[in-house]
């Protein structure tokens, strides 16, 4: 599995980085067969947000570091250096660009984009 990053350079640029989710065969819930388990990354809150069609004209980093699933809607993400993804319903990415020129989130088309934040401790297991 791949998981786009939106990170922060030493300048203050925004830039889209991709990493490769290891996962490992563990027994997850006994009895049940092993599962693909990967790396814990160690979180202290989760929320879950809606976003109107059309949001948001500004760019802004994220408050803190946090991994977003979108839930619902369609988003384009760009960044500082001009890269932009496009996601969909299904798409995880994690947002580290605190100290930065942050990204620009537009919802597109006409629904609400939901997603779910899980906010991750600064320690966590990917790196910053």
């Amino acid at each position: 599995m791949e998981l786009a990053e939106i990170y922060g350079d030493a300048a203050g640029e925004t830039h889209i980085r991709r990493t490769v989710i290891d996962f490992e065969m563990r027994d997850f819930a006994p009895p049940s067969q092993p599962l693909g388990v990967s790396a814990e990354m160690p979180s202290s809150a989760s929320l879950f947000l809606t976003a109107p069609p059309g949001w948001d004209e500004n760019f802004h980093p994220t408050p803190r570091k946090q991994l977003a699933v979108l839930l619902k809607g369609n988003v384009c993400i760009s960044v500082s250096d001009g890269e932009s993804i496009a996601l969909e319903p299904g798409d995880t990415f994690l947002l580290n660009d605190m100290a930065s020129k942050g990204h620009l989130t537009r919802v597109q088309g006409e629904q609400d984009a939901a997603f779910l934040f899980i906010v991750l401790d600064q320690d966590g297991s990917q790196d910053s």
